[in-house]
């Protein structure tokens, strides 16, 4: 082998090594990445819910019930999230900043219009750290 086959084997040889140490420090590098999933300022809010009374499934399809609709309020009216669990879960769990909140809580059914009247959740307080947990019950009187 000529001393020009060498240094070009050589030169492919550092190349090579130099991609392999830049890939190795980025994995190191990886492993230094500090993620903090436990925000200090975040609770949970929990709904739960029931039909006359009751978590019976029949409910939501003898009413024609597809899922709840949960619209958030911040300030009294600045929506700040809307979620729509189906129905049969009879529960939902929201992560929200520490602070006061209200809600609005709509059974609707699978063409989208309500089916229920609205409950109106006032004084919603999360407390960082913690899991509010509120029950919603829809009488018989308020499926539309």
């Amino acid at each position: 082998m000529s001393s020009k086959e060498k240094r070009v084997n050589n030169h492919r040889l550092i190349k090579a090594g130099s991609y392999g140490a830049i890939f190795a420090c980025l994995g190191l590098l990886s492993g230094c990445l500090i993620v903090d999933d436990d925000d200090p300022d975040v609770g949970t809010l929990t709904v739960e819910w029931t039909i006359d009374g009751l978590r019976d499934p029949a409910d939501c399809v003898g009413f024609d019930v597809d899922r709840l609709e949960l619209s958030l309020y911040v300030g009294g009216d600045q929506l700040i999230d809307e979620v729509e669990p189906p129905c049969e879960a009879f529960g939902v769990t929201i992560d929200l900043v520490e602070g006061r909140y209200s809600a609005d809580a709509t059974l609707i059914d699978r063409f989208g219009g309500t089916a229920s009247t609205t409950e109106t959740l006032q004084a919603v307080d999360i407390v960082a750290g913690t899991d509010l947990v509120i029950n919603v019950d829809f009488p018989i009187d308020s499926i539309l």
